[in-house]
């Protein structure tokens, strides 16, 4: 058990799992390849208990489960997949349907700031750089923007999920009013090794809303190098709460 500040799920998570698995000395070098979180209820800033666990550590994959807070109170429940490289003699392929949104050069946008109260305080520490889909919109439109952590501190696989999660839902997009919506589902899977992103330029983000029904938001989010790669695919469940 650990006791950690729950501020970003998904990069706690990913922290926590490659700190453990570190450990391991037996262990082969893996990395993350899926992350999978339900997010029960609300984390408070602050310390929280953290629970990780090891479901199977086999010889090329490890499964780990994550629990913040404590039952009948859980908050947060997930599942981290990591896995070593395996053949080498299969090409990378990515589906050719999918391609980054149209962008200017990211140093052409102008970065606009964010930060409390009108997002949350995370939001202080990163650069954006947004192109379409601004909140409270009234219309449905993908949002994509430039998006990273100034500094040039190394992309790895906890920023790099951290940061597919740190734009506002496209769902508030389509809306024309104030409305508060919470995420209750996240999935991402980190399609290339971090270390190959350079993290003195911004990922390019893009959120869009696949469906809305009865107060449920389903969207996908996708990050892409510069060069044209992606980085990183996102599905994630909300919920309108009003």
């Amino acid at each position: 058990m650990a006791v950690r500040t729950a501020e970003h799920a998904d990069r706690l998570l990913a922290d926590g799992v490659l700190d453990s698995e570190g450990d391991a000395a037996a262990s082969p070098s893996r990395s993350v390849r899926e992350v999978s979180v339900d997010m029960l209820g609300p984390v408070p800033v602050g310390p929280s208990l953290v629970r990780e666990t090891p479901m199977r550590v086999g010889s090329g994959t490890s499964a780990w489960r994550i629990v913040v807070g404590s039952e009948p109170d859980v908050l947060v429940s997930a599942s981290v997949v990591l896995g070593r490289v395996r053949s080498g003699d299969q090409p990378t392929m990515v589906d050719a349907r999918l391609e980054p949104p149209a962008s200017p050069p990211w140093a052409d946008v102008a970065p606009v700031p964010l930060a409390a109260p009108l997002a949350p305080e995370f939001t202080e520490r990163l650069e954006f750089r947004p192109i379409t889909g601004l909140p409270y919109q009234g219309r449905v439109e993908d949002v994509v923007c430039w998006v990273r952590l100034p500094g040039e501190e190394p992309v790895d696989a906890a920023l790099a999920l951290g940061l597919v999660d740190a734009l506002w839902p496209a769902t508030l997009v389509t809306f024309s009013e104030l409305r508060p919506i919470a995420t209750l589902t996240f999935a991402a899977s980190l399609l290339v090794d971090p270390a190959t992103i350079d993290p003195s330029q911004p990922l390019l983000h893009r959120g869009r809303l696949v469906s809305r029904r009865e107060g449920y938001a389903t969207e996908t989010r996708e990050l892409w190098t510069p060069d044209g790669r992606l980085a990183v695919f996102n599905t994630q469940v909300m919920v309108v709460i009003k």
